[in-house]
């Protein structure tokens, strides 16, 4: 049984009530290390047949169900305005209101009319109709209202038709992104927007 009293990181908050007890956080993020706005998790690729419907709309497409799974760890952000780009083209533009609380996330998926369960993300489709991310290679660009690019992710040198998508391990804290099913913890699951790689919802 765990002491009450370890502290594995040593962050000075005990695993007990460390919500990251692998990383040296702070009391004011439950344990966590602030890390600005992120993407956690892209599917470019959704599986064929009906394990590939990602949105949980009934039907499996090409570009519907593929999705970008936003993660916040800093102060609550206003995304409103914001434009998410593919290499050629606008794709999104978060509406007025896409505010994002601290720990929140947002799943962008293509399209469709995302149902089920997403844990407690905010759930939005691409406004131009698809996020379009090409399996051959692509770069998405996230930028403010007045153009400035505020993050960009590079789907390039993850370009092998995976059939699955592609996630930070850990979640949040993990530098490099794997293939879902190859982490141990997601039981051979393929994706998990708007949850943690192991199925289980954020903070």
């Amino acid at each position: 049984m765990l002491d009450d009293d370890t502290d594995t990181d040593g962050d000075g908050i005990p695993d007990s009530e460390d919500n990251c007890p692998l990383v040296i956080g702070v009391t004011e993020n439950n344990g966590c290390p602030w890390l600005g706005f992120m993407i956690n998790e892209v599917l470019y690729d959704p599986p064929s047949g009906d394990a590939g419907d990602a949105n949980g709309d009934g039907t499996r497409h090409p570009h519907e169900d593929g999705f970008i799974e936003f993660y916040n760890s800093g102060l609550e952000i206003d995304l409103s305005g914001y434009t998410v780009s593919d290499a050629s083209q606008l794709r999104h533009t978060f509406p007025t209101g896409s505010i994002i609380p601290a720990n929140g996330v947002l799943v962008l998926f293509g399209g469709g009319n995302p149902s089920g369960d997403f844990g407690n993300s905010i759930i939005q489709t691409a406004s131009e109709g698809s996020l379009n991310m090409n399996n051959a290679g692509d770069l998405m660009t996230i930028s403010d209202p007045t153009g400035n690019t505020f993050l960009t992710f590079d789907i390039e040198p993850l370009s092998n038709n995976p059939d699955e998508s592609y996630t930070r391990n850990p979640d949040i804290t993990g530098e490099n992104f794997e293939q879902h099913s190859s982490i141990a913890t997601a039981s051979g699951a393929l994706f998990s927007p708007g949850h943690k790689s192991d199925g289980t919802t954020y903070f």
